[in-house]
C-alpha cells in the first residue's frame, strides 16, 4: 500500500518562512521542465499525494501565477472539504472546472466573495489573501499586538493585516528583506511552499502511522490510527474524515487538536494528552472519546454539536460550550467546570460534573440531568432550565427566569425569584423548605453584593428599590445635570443627592435623608421594620441597631463598599439597603 504520509519533507517545511525569493533551479524527469529547488520536495510529494496535478502536456508550470480558483483547490484538496455550498456567484458559470471547488471553499467558509456577488476566481491571488485564506482554515489567529512590523506595513489591507500578523507571530511569513509585499501576486511553487509551511505532515489513507513527529499534522481521510506521535504544535483532523473516526494511541500534541471532521465512529484519545481541543464540525456531531491516561491541560471546547465521552482516569479539567442555538451537546463522564457559553441544549448523562456554569451569553439555555448524572454547584447568570433526575448539590441563581425541574440539595437566590421543583420562590421565602418537594431547603444569600452602574442600568427592574437606584443612578450618569448650576439657582451648596431630587425630577419621591442637616451626614435611612437605622457619610456607612445601639460599620477597606463617598441609601423595603457610592451601588443586607 502507497502511503500519503508526509515525511522525508516534512522537518525542512516546517523551518520554512514564507521568504519567496528566486532560487536554483532543477530538472524534474517526471515533467521535463525546470523545477526550482528551494520548492521540490513539496512539489514532488504533492504531486505524489495528488494534491498538485499538472497540465495536459504534464507540466506543473511552477512559475505561473496562481489564482484564486487554483490556490482554493489545493487547500481543498489538503482538508478533503466534501460539503457543498448552493451559493449562486455571478462569475462562477456552474460547468467551469472550478465550480466545484467554489462551491466547497464556500461551504467551508474561507470563501466569502466580494460585495458584488463574484468569487474572482481566475484573478491572480496577492500574498495578503493567500494570508487570510490560511489563517481562515488553520486558525491563525493572534490576541496580541504584533512585536513588530513589515516595512510595508501601510501598504497591507486592513481586513488582512491580523492575518498577515497572525502568520508572523506564529513564525510562518517573514517576508523577504523586512516586507511582506502584500499586493504581489504568487506563483505555483510559492502557493504549495506557503501552504506546507503550515499543514506540515499529511496523513491522507487509512493505515496506521508510528512516530510522526513535527509541528502540525493534517488528517484528511478517516479510519487511520496515529501512534507515539510528538506534534509540538497543532492537530488538524481535517473534514474530510467525514462521518467516519480516526484513533490516537500514546501522542502527545503540545498545541491544539482540531476535530473538524468525525461521526458516530468517533474520534478516540487512548493514552494521548493535548494542550486543547476545539470541535467544530458544522456538517455533523462528532463522538470525542478520551480513554486511558489521556487528558487535555486547557480544556475542550466545543463549538459546534459533539458527544464527548470521558472514560479516562481522570475529569477533563474544563469544557466550554459555545455551539449554536440549535446544536446539541452529550456529556458523559467526570468534568471539574462545565461552562455553557451560549443557548445550547446540554444533556447529562453518567456523569460528575464539579461546577456546571451558565455565563450571560447562555439565555435560553437548556440542560437536561439524567439519573446518573451528580451536579457539585450550578451558577445561573441567565435564563435557562435545567431538568432530568440527576442531582444537584447547590445552586447560585443571579439572574431571572431560572427553572430547575427538580430542587438542588440548597439553593442561593441572588435574582428576584426562580421556579424551583415546580413552585415559584422570591427573595422574601423562608429559609427552609423553600424550595419544596423531599424537605429540601433553600437558602438566600445575605453576603454583600456590589454592582456597578452599568450592571445597575442594564440588569436592575424599573419597580420597587430596584428602579429607585437605577433612577438615582440615571441621575448621577446624566451629564446634562451640573449641581453648580443648581446651586447657583438657591444660592446654597447642597449634596448631590438633594440637587437630583430638587431639580432633575420633582416625582422622584426617595427621601435622602432624615438627618438632613447633620453635618457630614450625606443620606439615612430607618429599615422598613423600624429596627436599624443606617447612616451614610463620605467615610461610608454605618447601621444602628436601635435596641441595643450596636453600631455596625460597612466600607471600602473591609470590601462591603467599592468606595467610601455614599450618594444616598434605599431601603430594600424589608431590613437591607442599597447603598449608592460615587462608582458603584452595594446592596447590604447584614
Amino acid at each position: 500500500m502507497r502511503t500519503k504520509l508526509q515525511k522525508g519533507i516534512a522537518i525542512a517545511t516546517m523551518a520554512s518562512t514564507l521568504v519567496f525569493a528566486a532560487g536554483q533551479w532543477t530538472s524534474a524527469s517526471a515533467t521535463k521542465e525546470p523545477i526550482p529547488a528551494w520548492a521540490s520536495a513539496e512539489l514532488a510529494y504533492w504531486v505524489e499525494a495528488g494534491l498538485l496535478k499538472g497540465d495536459s502536456n504534464g507540466l506543473l508550470r511552477p512559475q505561473q501565477t496562481v489564482n484564486r480558483a487554483e490556490f482554493l483547490t489545493f487547500v481543498n484538496r489538503v482538508f478533503n472539504y466534501q460539503a457543498l455550498s448552493d451559493k449562486k456567484f455571478g462569475d462562477v458559470d456552474a460547468s467551469a472546472w472550478y465550480a466545484v471547488e467554489i462551491a466547497k471553499a464556500h461551504a467551508a467558509g474561507i470563501l466569502q466573495g466580494d460585495s458584488r456577488g463574484n468569487a474572482q476566481p481566475l484573478s491572480a491571488l496577492t500574498r495578503e489573501e493567500a494570508a487570510l485564506i490560511l489563517s481562515r482554515v488553520f486558525d491563525v489567529v493572534s490576541a496580541n499586538a504584533p512585536s513588530g512590523t513589515f516595512s510595508d506595513d501601510a501598504a497591507i489591507s486592513s481586513w488582512a493585516a491580523s492575518a498577515v500578523y497572525a502568520l508572523k507571530e506564529a513564525g510562518y511569513a517573514q517576508g523577504a528583506g523586512g516586507a511582506f509585499q502584500p499586493k504581489k501576486g504568487m506563483s505555483r511553487a510559492e502557493a504549495v511552499k506557503m501552504i506546507s509551511n503550515i499543514m506540515g505532515s499529511l496523513i491522507s489513507d487509512s493505515s496506521v502511522h508510528e512516530n510522526v513527529n513535527g509541528r502540525n499534522v493534517v488528517v484528511n481521510t478517516a479510519g487511520g490510527v496515529l501512534k507515539g506521535a510528538k506534534i509540538s504544535g497543532d492537530l488538524y483532523l481535517a473534514p474530510g474524515i467525514g462521518n467516519g473516526g480516526f484513533t490516537l494511541e500514546d501522542c502527545v500534541v503540545e498545541g491544539t487538536i482540531y476535530v473538524l471532521g468525525g461521526g458516530t465512529q468517533g474520534i478516540v484519545l487512548k493514552n494521548t494528552t493535548a494542550g486543547t481541543i476545539k470541535i467544530n464540525n458544522p456538517q455533523g456531531q462528532p463522538k470525542l472519546t478520551l480513554s486511558g491516561s489521556s487528558s487535555v491541560k486547557n480544556g475542550i471546547e466545543a463549538l459546534t454539536g459533539a458527544a464527548i465521552v470521558n472514560d479516562s482516569t481522570a475529569p477533563i479539567g474544563s469544557l466550554n460550550v459555545r455551539a449554536g442555538a440549535s446544536a446539541s451537546i452529550s456529556v458523559s463522564g467526570d468534568v471539574t467546570l462545565l461552562t455553557v457559553d451560549s443557548a445550547a441544549a446540554v444533556s447529562l448523562g453518567t456523569s460528575k460534573i464539579g461546577t456546571l456554569s451558565f455565563t450571560k451569553q447562555a439565555g435560553g439555555a437548556k440542560a437536561k440531568l439524567d439519573s446518573q448524572a451528580q451536579v457539585g454547584k450550578v451558577i445561573a447568570d441567565a435564563s435557562v432550565s435545567l431538568t432530568g433526575s440527576g442531582e444537584i448539590g447547590e445552586a447560585v441563581v443571579n439572574a431571572e427566569g431560572v427553572a430547575f425541574e427538580k430542587a438542588p440539595g440548597k439553593w442561593t437566590l441572588n435574582a428576584k425569584s426562580a421556579t424551583i421543583a415546580g413552585k415559584s420562590v422570591t427573595q422574601s421565602s423562608s429559609g427552609s423548605g423553600g424550595a419544596g418537594g423531599g424537605g429540601t431547603s433553600g437558602s438566600v444569600d445575605l453576603s454583600t453584593k456590589i454592582y456597578s452602574y452599568d450592571q445597575v442600568l442594564n440588569g436592575f427592574a424599573e419597580t420597587g428599590s430596584y428602579g429607585d437606584v437605577k433612577q438615582y443612578v440615571r441621575f448621577v450618569r446624566d451629564s446634562t445635570y451640573k449641581p453648580s448650576e443648581a446651586n447657583a439657582v438657591i444660592g446654597a451648596t447642597l449634596p448631590n443627592f438633594a440637587n437630583s431630587h430638587t431639580f432633575v425630577n420633582a416625582d422622584y419621591d426617595v427621601k435622602p435623608s432624615i438627618f438632613a442637616a447633620l453635618r457630614s451626614v450625606n443620606t439615612s435611612v430607618l429599615d422598613a421594620r423600624r429596627e436599624n437605622l443606617w447612616i451614610g457619610t463620605d467615610n461610608g456607612v454605618m447601621k444602628i441597631n436601635l435596641a441595643t445601639n450596636a453600631i455596625t460599620e460597612y466600607t471600602m477597606e473591609n470590601k462591603q463598599l467599592a468606595d467610601n463617598k455614599t450618594l444616598l441609601l434605599i431601603s430594600d423595603g424589608s431590613s437591607g439597603v442599597f447603598a449608592i457610592t460615587e462608582n458603584d451601588v452595594s446592596y447590604i443586607r447584614k
